[in-house]
């Protein structure tokens, strides 16, 4: 499968990152922000990071925060993102937060948090199987929120390790799902069929 290109700024140093993680989806059950928001208390307690909610209606959000008993301490739901208003906030943060119960047909988000030296902890399901690569992401049984907080604690309290993963990410996201190599793979893919034919 050949994705789309995403859009890989020019300059995404791993290092020197706020100290907040990011959700970049829409508020629906699949997407699993109810297992983060779960995971969420434990999360700050331990690392005082901030987490950043995109993509989301605010007001699902706070909904959702009132059901499930969940403070809003330490958490920004911006809502709606411009492409470069989303960018920024991937450049920003320390790690992206992926945690899909299933249903996902590829790992768009992981690609555009790749692309700017993000590392991922991301749901171990099928629809993220092509893009997780144990280099740039965590891996995590999806619908437990217990394994979350492990993986990102993990994660933002190494920071060598971080650094290493997103710098892992940002070569993986210009060598498979920048326009460059997408066109080298389309051109060796159409020489392969007019050899063959």
């Amino acid at each position: 499968v050949i994705p789309n290109g995403v859009l890989v700024p020019d300059d995404a140093p791993a290092d020197g990152r706020e100290h907040r993680i990011v959700f970049a989806g829409r508020q629906e059950p699949r997407k699993g922000l109810q297992v983060l928001l779960r995971a969420w208390p434990e999360i700050r307690r331990r690392t005082g990071l901030r987490l950043t909610i995109a993509g989301s209606d605010p007001l699902a959000v706070r909904l959702l925060l009132t059901r499930l008993g969940v403070s809003d301490e330490g958490i920004d739901v911006v809502g709606f993102l411009s492409q470069s208003d989303l960018t920024e906030a991937l450049l920003g943060a320390k790690a992206l937060v992926a945690p899909s119960l299933g249903q996902e047909s590829f790992g768009m988000v992981l690609t555009r948090a790749f692309a700017c030296a993000l590392p991922a902890v991301a749901s171990d399901i099928p629809g993220y199987r092509e893009v997780l690569d144990p280099s740039a992401s965590v891996a995590v049984p999806p619908g437990q929120p217990s394994a979350l907080v492990e993986a990102v604690c993990a994660l933002v309290d190494d920071e060598p390790r971080r650094v290493a993963l997103g710098d892992a990410a940002r070569a993986i996201a210009v060598d498979r799902y920048a326009w460059p190599g997408i066109a080298r793979r389309l051109e060796q893919i159409y020489e392969q069929v007019a050899r063959d034919t």
